[in-house]
């Protein structure tokens, strides 16, 4: 088996609230294990912070409405569960909306205090109808984990209003296992993982946030069964070198290990294996220096030839200039 020291993360694209990660290489059979095992955490374990109660200034209970107000106050609480915060605080914090006039409401609107940040502040919240429409609401935002229902205790004065809250700051996580190689080791996997979030927190602090929590999970369960804290712990400083490893863009240097690789031993045709060695070519590094008119001008060495040698060498982000 692989040893997991040699396990690589690396960031093949990063647009925004968008990441996705290569995790590889693992043993045969652990790309779905691992890949599961993060999923389910990054959509159900990681902190985030969401609106629970909303006291609406001028009605009794939620199922009314507001003079000069599109929306119902139903339709109004539906929207403001779509708005998303980072909280810098782990206790309670209320901001307010107060505006006034015909206008569009959104989440611009909501009056930050304390700790507080809207990151989808152009989320729709109402639509005032007429000059004299007014819209007043006290927001109360908490930290939390996972899904919590509207706790009715919140409602402790008119107008106060329970929200059921999505803590989770991970909106969508996919993943594909695929075959990857080391050396000469061809029956490895490799994880792709997607990760989008809510803009709270960055994909790839999420991700990493999952491999810590998996791993205090992994320590707690060897504590359990007998396992000496003080070793447990050295294993945990062990992982933690692994996971600093995040590579910051698709443009991460080829592996010096990969370039050292001999031609002789790549699993290319003979053919091939013929052409690149008799115009010299002895390891992935000097071919790597070449460009595609040198590949072809060498002896029996055509099209088919070449193609099956860029593929290889694609795998491992590696491109010939053409000439």
């Amino acid at each position: 088996m692989i040893d997991f020291k040699d396990l690589k993360v690396k960031a093949i694209r990063e647009e925004g609230v968008v990441g996705e990660y290569e995790i590889t290489p693992l043993p045969r059979g652990y790309g779905h294990t691992l890949a599961n095992s993060l999923r389910r955490i990054l959509l159900s374990s990681l902190s985030g912070a969401a609106i629970t109660a909303v006291k609406v200034h001028g009605v009794d209970h939620e199922y009314t409405t507001i003079e000069g107000m599109k929306e119902d106050v139903v339709e109004v609480l539906l929207n403001l569960k779509g708005l998303r915060f980072r909280l810098e605080s782990d206790d309670p914090q209320v901001c307010m909306i107060d505006v006034t006039g015909q206008r569009e409401v959104t989440g611009a609107d909501v009056q930050i205090s304390g700790p507080v940040e809207v990151t989808n502040p152009d989320m729709h919240i109402a639509t005032l109808t007429s000059k004299t429409s007014a819209l007043k609401l006290e927001l109360t935002i908490e930290k939390g984990i996972g899904y919590r229902p509207a706790d009715e205790d919140h409602r402790t004065e008119m107008g106060m209003i329970p929200v059921d809250a999505d803590f989770s700051p991970v909106k969508k996580v996919s993943f594909e296992v695929i075959n990857a190689r080391k050396g000469q080791a061809t029956d490895l996997d490799a994880v792709h993982i997607t990760v989008t979030t809510d803009g709270s927190v960055t994909p790839q602090d999420a991700l990493l946030s999952s491999a810590k929590i998996l791993q205090d999970f992994a320590g707690k369960v060897m504590a359990a069964l007998g396992v000496p804290v003080r070793e447990v712990e050295e294993l945990a400083e062990q992982a933690r070198e692994v996971q600093e490893v995040v590579a910051e863009g698709s443009g991460d240097s080829v592996n010096e290990e990969v370039l050292s690789w001999r031609v002789e031993d790549l699993p290319i045709s003979k053919r091939s294996k013929s052409g690149l060695l008799a115009g010299g070519f002895e390891t992935i590094a000097d071919v790597s220096n070449a460009t595609t008119t040198d590949l072809l001008n060498l002896p029996g060495f055509g099209n088919k030839s070449l193609s099956e040698v860029l593929d290889l060498l694609g795998q491992y982000n590696i491109e010939i200039k053409s000439e």
